[in-house]
Formats: C-alpha cells, structure tokens, sequence
C-alpha cells in the first residue's frame, strides 16, 4: 500500500509539471506569434501576360511587342493603396548588360502603378534582347521599402513567310502541285503570314513563266499583282496556252511579298502535258 501511495504522488507531480511545461510553452509560442511584426504593405508586380504573386514568372513577349509592367500597392489589410510612388527597376539579360533607366509611377484609386519598356527590337540586335529579363517593383510605405520582382522571357518573333500553291497542291516551301494539260486554268493561292498571323489587304506579286520559248525568241511570262484577303491569301488566275510548243513542260511560279521592310519569296513548280 506505501508503495502504492508513492507512486500516485509521484505520478501527480509528474502530471503538474507536465501541466506546468506544457503551459510555459503554449504562452511563449503565443508570444512570438503575437511579436511576430505583421507586414504594412504589399507590392505585386506582372504584365499583361502574367506574373501574378510574390516572384512569379510571367508569360514570354516576342523581341518586337511592347512590354507594360504594372505593380499593385495593397496596406496590410488588403485595401489598395493610391497616390504612393513606385520605382521600376528594369534589367536585359544577363550577357546584354542592358539597364534601363529607373521609372517612377504613382498609384491610381485602384493602387496600380505602371512603367512601360519601349520595344526591345528599338534597345539593339535580336540576340541582345533574347533572354530572361527581370523587373523590380519598389515602393515605401509608412517607412518600410516593400519589393516585388518578377520575371519574364523575350523570344524572337516567327518568321514571316509566304506559299504558294495552285488549286492542285503545292502547299509548302518550294513544293510543287500535279500537273495540268493544254488550254487548263491554273488557280494560284498565296498566303502571307508575319508568322504568327494573315498579312490581310496587302499586295502580292504574282510572276509564271513557261517552259517553251515563243516564235519571236521570247519566254512566255504572265504577271499579276493581287491584294491578299482576310485570311491572307492572295489570288490570281491564267489559262495555259493551248500551244504545245511553249506550253508543254515546267512551268514555274514565283511570288513575293514585302513584310516589315523584307522580301519574302516562294516558287513552285508544275508540268504541262500534252494532250
């Protein structure tokens, strides 16, 4: 029975200072809690393409788009803050060296600052700009700096290109269509892209030549200019000469077309066979 009572007792001090640990740490985890400083602000920046969220990636732009980046100013509770100042620091790639000149932009009603990057083709050579580039939004609020950067890639635009074909294929570069015999209409297609989308209302130049030779020793050439439509493509007709002697053989087709300052070229290819 001692032994018995020794045991409760020492269980029962045992239990008051778990009690007693237990209540110590509870406080000292509630005071740091309570210590731990609450933020006064929050800056976010993105561009139109994303990068939503502290350090978050947005979206590639092409080297010739135009870059916004906005930044928005919230105090501790959520509510936008207007009328403070944000300075925009803006970096190239690391091989570019590019540093932009630091931009300033106050805050609207919806504590939105913007800065807008003159195009990237303007700042230098394609393989300058290509690369990951960064953004620092900085502003201060009751004393405290609050940063957000953000990051985003400069790719070069898809190539423009032009293709020609004929109502019998020949879709692709360089690639030919079937064949046509004497006296056929020949209906040419040319569809002009500044890669990524229709070059439309524009003017594309249309050049065939036959394979024979005339009686007068000159090379049988129809030409054409055709404005191209909606969907880019340009289109154009003629009639083979129902003349064996300079219609039969390989024809060839040659457009081209000028997008941004370029000359793009396509040709094809077809026979014209005896009847």
């Amino acid at each position: 029975m001692a032994g018995f009572k020794t045991d409760l007792f020492k269980a029962s001090v045992l239990a008051v200072m778990t009690a007693i640990l237990l209540g110590a740490a509870t406080y000292v985890l509630s005071a740091r809690i309570e210590m731990a400083p609450r933020p006064v602000a929050t800056v976010d920046a993105y561009t139109k393409k994303g990068g939503y969220g502290p350090g978050i990636v947005s979206s590639f732009y092409l080297y010739n788009e135009n870059v916004s980046i906005f930044a928005t100013v919230k105090d501790a509770t959520n509510k936008p803050i207007a009328h403070t100042t944000v300075a925009f620091e803006i970096h190239g790639p690391p091989s570019s060296n590019i540093t932009l000149p630091t931009q300033t932009s106050t805050t609207n009603s919806s504590g939105v600052a913007v800065a807008n990057i003159t195009a990237p083709n303007l700042i230098g050579q394609p393989k300058t700009v290509l690369g990951i580039w960064t953004a620092v939004a900085i502003t201060e609020v009751s004393g405290t700096q609050i940063v957000d950067s953000l990051a985003f890639e400069v790719k070069a635009p898809p190539t423009p290109f032009v293709d020609v074909y004929t109502d019998r294929g020949g879709k692709g570069t360089n690639m030919p269509s079937q064949a046509y015999n004497l006296n056929n209409t020949v209906y040419l297609y040319a569809e002009a892209s500044n890669g990524t989308d229709p070059v439309v209302k524009w003017p594309v130049f249309f050049a065939v030549y036959a394979p024979g030779k005339s009686a007068i020793n000159q090379t049988l050439t129809f030409v054409q200019t055709s404005n191209s439509n909606e969907s880019g493509i340009a289109i154009s007709n003629f009639r083979i000469p129902q003349v064996p002697e300079i219609s039969v053989g390989t024809w060839q087709v040659i457009v081209t077309v000028g997008i941004y300052s370029q000359v793009f070229i396509d040709a094809l290819t077809f026979q014209c066979l005896p009847l």
